[in-house]
């Protein structure tokens, strides 16, 4: 190597360290912020009306209206004509002729979905999250005056956002290869690893971390590989009814004549009907998959959160309140693993709801964003289940192929295609 080659090579180390830890950081504020931003909420109700703030209905619904205005507050600040996420940083990954990542609508497009979840809309945080890893990345790009490749930069980015957030560097650093930039280089490799690192660091140093869905997973192998095969078609199927469901929604969104104050003031109005009588659907929804766990929820609760969830989440995100679809997938793929072991259980087949619940958890989701060893690792990273829950791989693995094969790309894949089309015309 040249001293140039090295001096580069080291400028890309050095930075490498670095976004991760900034993006790290980010991310976890961003995920506790919105914890601040409902206690906030209920703070300043509590000052405006002690009754009312007791009403937990009544302030949700208020909620959801309060974080509908801000919303369009921030569309009109910041110029956002289309919310910007995953599908841009891979559009700008993998398409590096194409425009730069917009620093200036990735931010307005965080910023909303910050207040869209810290308001209860059933929207998820880790898209989003994504998108902020890109955009910090891509910020400092735009600052420094040597010509640092995107490539690089931007998986930093993302995986330090990513491991911020879920506290899950392995399945951070897959991701960035399996679905943003869908190519292993060495460069690329190395950088994100430090980033990781450096995130990870930041995570245990500075931010406590929890479980996300504490998991013991004991089951006979022979008898839980066969049963995680079986489960894919389910998996598969609900997959693309979610997606179906997000797409049909956006196209009727971006069809209408009615004004974006209409729409999103009708979807808050919406929500806080629906979460009055099903609370579980609103938010992200970790106490109520907990409560799958325990087999808390009877049959009909368990189809109405299925249902539901789908429904409103792609409501939420055609009418203006932006955000992710990853958590909400969990929250469905959870649902559905739940409501499987119940009919088992109904049977009198035993319960199953460990296995069935994990396995439906990453099948569901790795068919939405197209990511199966993401998900294999990023369940064994969440759930704490170990070398018992990489079973999950056989669901993953399988209920994506069948979702690609003969039902519908991935929704990231659905919404990069819809990119390459505008940017053709």
């Amino acid at each position: 190597m040249t001293v140039d080659q090295i001096k580069e090579a080291t400028l890309y180390l050095v930075l490498a360290l670095g976004v991760g830890a900034v993006a790290s950081a980010t991310a976890n504020l961003f995920i506790q912020g919105e914890v601040i931003f409902a206690l906030l909420g209920n703070f300043m109700a509590r000052l405006i009306s002690p009754e009312l703030a007791e009403n937990v209905h009544w302030m949700q619904g208020i909620a959801l209206f309060i974080g509908a205005a801000l919303i369009l507050q921030i569309r009109r600040v910041f110029g956002v004509t289309h919310w910007s996420g995953p599908a841009e940083s891979m559009f700008a990954l993998q398409y590096r002729a194409g425009p730069p990542l917009n620093t200036r609508i990735g931010t307005g497009s965080v910023l909303a979905a910050f207040v869209a979840c810290g308001c209860g809309a059933p929207v998820g945080q880790y898209g989003p999250v994504i998108h902020l890893g890109a955009t910090v990345s891509q910020s400092l790009r735009e600052r420094i005056r040597a010509p640092l490749r995107p490539d690089i930069m931007l998986p930093c980015g993302i995986s330090g956002a990513i491991t911020g957030a879920f506290n899950a560097p392995l399945a951070a650093t897959v991701f960035v290869f399996e679905v943003m930039l869908r190519r292993y280089t060495l460069p690329v490799l190395a950088a994100v690893a430090l980033a990781t690192t450096s995130a990870y660091f930041i995570n245990q140093a500075f931010f406590d971390h929890q479980l996300f869905l504490p998991l013991t997973v004991h089951q006979p192998p022979m008898l839980a590989g066969v049963l995680a095969a079986l489960m894919a078609p389910l998996c598969a199927l609900v997959a693309w009814s979610y997606i179906y469901s997000l797409q049909k929604l956006q196209q009727w969104s971006s069809k209408t004549t009615l004004s974006p104050r209409v729409t999103i003031a009708a979807c808050a109005l919406t929500c806080a009907l629906i979460g009055s009588l099903v609370p579980e659907l609103l938010g992200l929804g970790r106490q109520a998959m907990q409560n799958m766990l325990l087999g808390a929820f009877d049959l009909h609760l368990l189809i109405a959160l299925l249902v539901g969830k789908v429904l409103l989440t792609s409501l939420c995100i055609a009418c203006g309140f932006y955000g992710g679809i990853v958590a909400p997938a969990l929250f469905v793929g959870a649902a559905t693993g739940a409501l499987l072991a119940k009919i088992l259980f109904l049977l009198g087949l035993g319960d199953w709801t460990p296995l069935l619940l994990v396995n439906a958890l990453a099948g569901v989701t790795a068919a939405v964003i197209g990511a199966p060893l993401t998900l294999t690792l990023l369940v064994i990273e969440l759930t704490g289940a170990g070398i018992n829950g990489a079973i999950v791989v056989v669901t993953a693995y399988a209920s994506t192929w069948l979702t690609r094969r003969y039902l519908t790309p991935s929704y990231y894949q659905t919404q990069l295609n819809e990119i390459l089309v505008s940017v053709k015309n």
